[in-house]
């Protein structure tokens, strides 16, 4: 097959998805992925005069959007280090969007926290680890990506697979999340902070992500209590005249908070399934994450 003798415009409709699901992964900013898979199909058009032999497409787009990525990646580890408050990949609300992507990514979903575990690879143990773990490539075909051997592409996979750690036993379940997140929900809009704190791991974290832009907590919280007495200032503050509904964020239940037409902030969490509940929070209100907004 020829470049020359595909049709551009049919190929970016039938691999849009596929690609932006791809740099999504990577990079945890959907609007990073839709700017890499643009220029990605842009290089491809301007290739259409070129008779290049391609005999598997679907790896040529691959390698493209990962080749993309992985500069994205090494560029933004510096911007990151100067981010002002915890960086946090942008939040997928799956159940208030119903664009096609929403759906290719429910389908073969690293959750929320698994997207935040990923900010501590590098960048050639990211690849290997979505590749691996979202796409099911073999490690020959990681290899070629990457431009290695199998044996060091199997390497790279396993120090990836150390750092992301594994889970003891199943996830909670998500209809339990669901019922848990509804209690916390009520909880917070009643004051009940009890309500709250019983729902928390003794030793639970709290990451927000402000961009800058919004006021909250710059470091993470550690502890039940301090945590507890977050959330109530957070609610006292940011609830006031605003919607808080559950809903599916990156494949698990979360809490979306909208105030009229408009998407204020995202809660997602990780949870001990062991002793039902909630060992991470992740509070995302910079207003750059929540472009996807559902109305």
């Amino acid at each position: 097959m020829l470049i020359n003798d595909l049709n551009i415009e049919d190929l970016y409709k039938e691999y849009k998805n596929y690609c932006l699901s791809i740099a999504y992964y990577l990079l945890g900013s959907m609007t990073d992925a839709e700017d890499i898979v643009q220029d990605t199909f842009l290089k491809i058009k301007e290739h259409e005069k070129i008779e290049k032999d391609i005999t598997n497409l679907k790896a040529y787009i691959n390698k493209m959007i990962v080749n993309r990525c992985m500069n994205e990646l090494k560029s933004s580890r510096k911007k990151k280090e100067s981010y002002i408050g915890t960086w946090l990949p942008e939040p997928i609300l799956q159940e208030f969007n119903s664009e096609p992507l929403e759906k290719l990514i429910q389908a073969d979903q690293l959750s929320y926290s698994y997207m935040v575990l990923m900010e501590n690879l590098s960048p050639r143990e990211r690849i290997a680890y979505v590749l691996s773990n979202a796409l099911g490539l073999k490690h020959s075909e990681i290899a070629d990506i990457l431009k290695t051997t199998t044996v060091n592409s199997r390497k790279i996979l396993s120090r990836a697979q150390i750092k992301m750690g594994r889970k003891s036993g199943k996830d909670l379940a998500v209809n339990l999340q669901k019922n848990y997140i509804e209690q916390f929900i009520l909880a917070l809009s009643n004051g009940d902070i009890q309500g709250v704190t019983h729902l928390l791991s003794n030793d639970v974290l709290f990451a927000a992500d402000g961009g800058g832009n919004v006021r909250t907590a710059i470091n993470i919280i550690e502890g039940k209590e301090r945590v507890s007495a977050l959330i109530s200032g957070i609610s006292k503050k940011f609830f006031f005249g605003k919607s808080a509904t559950t809903a599916l964020i990156n494949n698990q239940y979360g809490i979306v908070v909208t105030e009229g037409q408009k998407i204020t902030g995202v809660f997602c969490f990780d949870w001990n399934s062991s002793t039902r509940t909630i060992k991470k929070i992740f509070y995302v209100v910079a207003p750059n994450k929540l472009k996807y907004n559902p109305f």
